[in-house]
């Protein structure tokens, strides 16, 4: 995107004729007003401190936006003029200033008049003596480039048909980046609006368009009504040739639009079909019908996340929802969960918004939790808590430990922080502990209290008090406590069950809780006690004691009389947010008896255990594999499968970390291969399974075997019955051989880039280049994602730094580690958010002293990184620490 020069900043400012002494508001000098609190200093930044939103939601006691853009496929930039009508609480001691980032004003009128103003290509300043107390109407011309970074107002050209397509992403402090307004969830708005497009384009927005003429040069004008309050970071604008489905929920329309390219791959049955699920379903919990009137998804690509709420007009990544092959039932599911955690938000987000970004948490926490309740309860998955186990659970627990983990609720002083909080703490530990909320209250007196939660603050902004305080009040309990142990202190806790029995039935049986030293907290939360036997050939559970345990030691009376397990699971079907330490003999009848145990969800939790074991340095990596490769092939539920396939993938680049001697590498290496291959060919034909196991195959295949195999895979002179070739399975395996530089790796991917030139095509070229193990294409790609920001869109930076340094190149990352983190500074230093993310992608998890005394050095040389990078490196120094563990364990395990 283009920069703001300073020098065109003092020309634009000389232009509007304004007289100002700092480039920021200086409010230290002005003098304080019974009306105001103390007056504060805005820095010239392109983020929003919390101080100041507090000080300008103060001074601004309603604002209304109507906005008019001029929207084009071939311009660099779009038009727009935006008029506030904006009521002030009282006069003004200090400049008021209107969020813009990276853009060009033209003129700002206020009350009718032109005004001089300031603008220092963050926000524009006006003089309080051109604005009044009461009712003021700010009118403001304005340009602003389309953004390449999936944020702001986001232009992609379509390489296939030459289309042009735009949508607008804003959380969290985006929205200034389409037009000057002021950019805080707490100064809600109605917003009208009015967009000239190309006449072959689809206009999307909150409203449906009331109206739309012809204009010149072969134009229309869309006029949209004015909308209900919300937000602005969750204001939606997409435009372009979509194609366009539609369909109804009981009175609700709905539209499903995608662009031309895609719309054969696209399955507008199953989306419809988990809309109106969802519909069923919220609009009874809550208690409230659907307050928007109408309800748009729209499948975009370059999108940076997963999916995003915007109010009535919800944004879906492309690349993860839309598949060029047959879905796998784990992929139809994934995106009946995201179609249900957006909608939430139009109740939990939307409707109710948190007032600051503290608050960030809950509304996604909520959706979390909810979408999973959602299907489980209205839906044709009947395995939705596993996959939240799958998914979001161990998200979590793998945030919880490191050492960037915290609170659930946290202060955010700025923006830019905000978004540093994207993680695996406000998604999945805060979905998992609102998971237990109900079997704590009890799950009518949760329901209750959201709805009245929802009721009360209805197109208003809330906090965490008020949520809290509607739940404690249904069900009748002082939530104070919990609030503080959950909410507010950071880390996991570890229970283990131990037990007495006489005559094969328990006698005694106590919980014990243990807490992380620099989290100290014990916490209170119900679990069930799963108790299994082996009955007529299988481990089954043959009894379940709920109970609710507290402090370091809990005794159980409930289980006493029970009958003595063979295996005991103390956090039984997932119901508490916990890590668990099995007893010796569970841990024995385990390695007997995993494919025995009837329950898939107890398998599933189990060999997690088990893997957990590895990465706390607890069971050699090499035992691990042995179990694996002689109990994984009896299984057959499809989510214990991806489990141990993915954990057979980490196991893999774990062999390349340790330094273990050559011959147990290669030996190991090649049975995993080996065995992920039987797997691929034993699999029935069109299963899921069979579509798991190739992408692990492809994704752990070494051997000139393997190799020639890919080859024969590519130009169809091997086939696997029931598994299509299709364009995106074709580029794992072209990767694979750019990887090991195998055949005509080359010529494969022009080849390939002949039959298939879509974006995604282009993206899985790029990462294909980048995986070769040489020091040239590295050298290259490194060279591109430094140099190259301003032109490389997002996206291919990502592709390129995700396959840079997999874990079997190592030796070419150290060639290049010294310029890697030598420019830590200089990408902290760009301010780019999204463009830190990317780049942190580039470090990889070591074992070796000497590698991670980079990070140390690194960590120590550069403060005050952002958070988005800082972060990343803090937590790759804590992985490779818990790596040399491994290694010194499995040192021991191979003497």
């Amino acid at each position: 995107m283009p920069r703001i020069s300073l020098v065109s900043t003092i020309r634009r400012t000389a232009i509007a004729g304004v007289v100002f002494s700092t480039l920021s508001v200086t409010a230290a000098a002005v003098a304080r007003d019974n009306n105001q609190a103390s007056l504060i200093e805005r820095p010239n930044a392109p983020l929003l401190t919390a101080e100041y939103a507090a000080l300008r939601r103060a001074q601004i006691a309603d604002v209304d936006y109507t906005i008019a853009v001029k929207l084009d496929g071939d311009a660099e930039s779009f038009t727009g003029v935006v008029t506030a009508d904006t009521t002030l609480a009282h006069d003004l001691k200090q400049p008021l200033t209107v969020d813009f980032a990276g853009g060009d004003v033209k003129s700002v009128r206020a009350n009718g008049k032109p005004v001089k103003f300031h603008y220092n290509g963050n926000f524009i300043s006006i003089a309080p003596r051109d604005l009044r107390k009461g009712e003021n109407s700010i009118v403001i011309e304005y340009s602003h480039p389309y953004s390449s970074d999936g944020s702001g107002l986001h232009r992609f050209k379509d390489q296939e048909d030459g289309s042009t397509y735009l949508y607008t992403h804003f959380e969290p402090y985006k929205a200034n980046r389409f037009f000057p307004h002021f950019d805080q969830p707490d100064l809600k708005a109605r917003y009208t609006v009015e967009v000239t497009a190309p006449a072959d384009w689809q206009v999307i927005t909150t409203a449906r368009e009331e109206k739309v003429k012809e204009v010149e040069n072969g134009l229309k004008r869309w006029y949209f009504p004015q909308t209900k309050k919300f937000s602005s970071y969750i204001f939606p604008l997409h435009a372009g040739p979509y194609a366009v489905w539609e369909s109804d929920a009981n009175g609700i329309p709905l539209r499903l639009f995608a662009r031309k390219a895609m719309a054969e791959y696209v399955k507008p049955e199953d989306w419809f079909k988990f809309t109106r699920e969802s519909f069923d379903f919220y609009q009874k919990y809550f208690d409230i019908p659907y307050p928007f009137g109408k309800y748009d998804q729209v499948i975009v690509p370059d999108f940076t996340i997963g999916a995003m709420e915007n109010v009535a007009a919800v944004t879906f990544n492309e690349a993860a929802y839309v598949s060029r092959g047959a879905k796998t039932q784990a992929q139809r599911q994934r995106l009946a969960n995201v179609i249900a955690h957006e909608m939430a938000h139009m109740w939990f987000g939307d409707l109710v918004t948190m007032k600051w970004w503290n608050g960030l948490w809950l509304k996604e926490s909520f959706a979390t939790y909810m979408a999973s309740l959602a299907l489980a309860e209205n839906s044709e998955f009947e395995d939705v808590w596993q996959n939240f186990y799958l998914g979001s659970k161990r998200w979590a627990y793998g945030a919880d430990q490191l050492p960037t983990t915290h609170p659930i609720e946290v202060p955010v002083p700025n923006t830019d922080e905000a978004f540093s909080n994207f993680d695996g703490i406000t998604y999945g530990k805060g979905g998992s502990v609102l998971n237990q909320l109900p079997y704590y209250l009890g799950k009518e007196e949760f329901r209750q209290g959201v709805s009245n939660y929802l009721k009360q603050y209805s197109y208003g902004n809330a906090e965490l008090d008020d949520f809290m305080g509607a739940l404690g009040k249904a069900a009748n309990k002082d939530l104070q406590q919990w609030t503080q142990n959950w909410l507010y202190k950071a880390g996991v806790n570890t229970i283990s069950a131990s037990f007495q029995c006489d005559r094969d039935r328990i006698t005694s049986l106590t919980i014990e809780q243990s807490a992380p030293e620099q989290y100290p907290v014990l916490r209170s939360q119900k679990v069930q006690l799963g108790i299994y036997r082996m009955q007529g050939g299988k481990m089954t559970r043959v009894a379940k004691v709920p109970a609710i345990y507290s402090g370091a030691r809990t005794e159980v009376k409930d289980a006493v009389g029970m009958p003595c397990p063979q295996i005991l699971s103390p956090n039984d079907e997932d119901w508490a947010y916990v890590k668990t330490s099995l007893d010796g003999n569970s841990v024995a009848a385990i390695n007997r008896h995993i494919n025995d145990i009837e329950s898939p969800f107890t398998r599933l939790m189990l060999w997690q255990s088990l893997y957990d074991s590895v990465t706390d340095a607890k069971l050699p990596l090499t035992d691990w594999i042995e179990f694996a490769l002689a109990n994984a092939s009896k299984e057959t539920d499809i989510n214990v499968i991806r489990l141990i396939a993915g954990h057979l993938e980490s196991a893999r680049a774990y062999l390349f970390r340790l330094d273990i001697p050559q011959s147990l590498r290669k030996e190991k290496l090649q049975a995993i291969e080996d065995f992920a291959w039987r797997q691929l060919n034993a699999a029935p034909q069109k299963s899921d399974a069979q579509k798991t196991w190739f992408q692990t195959w492809s994704d752990l295949a070494q051997s000139k075997t393997a190799l020639k195999r890919a080859e024969r895979l590519l130009d169809h002179k091997m086939t696997i019955k029931g598994l299509e070739i299709d364009k995106d399975r074709s580029w794992p395996l072209i990767a694979l051989l750019n990887r090991n530089l195998f055949g005509d790796y080359e010529e494969r991917i022009n080849r390939q880039l002949e039959n298939d030139s879509s974006d995604r095509a282009q993206l899985a070229a790029i990462s294909a280049r980048a995986g070769r193990p040489t020091l040239e294409a590295k050298s290259l790609w490194l060279d591109n994602i430094l140099d190259k920001r301003d032109t490389l869109k997002l996206s291919q930076i990502r592709a390129a730094a995700g396959s840079l340094f997999p874990a079997e190149q190592l030796d070419l990352y150290r060639q290049l580690a010294p310029r890697l983190f030598a420019a830590v500074p200089q990408v902290s230093s760009t301010g780019d958010t999204l463009y830190n993310k990317a780049y942190a992608m580039l470090f990889p998890v070591v074992c070796v002293k000497e590698d991670i005394a980079a990070y140390n050095s690194a960590l120590t040389n550069s403060t005050n990184l952002m958070p988005a990078l800082g972060r990343v490196l803090k937590d790759r120094r804590q992985q490779s620490e818990w790596c040399r563990a491994m290694d010194t364990l499995q040192h021991q395990a191979n003497n």
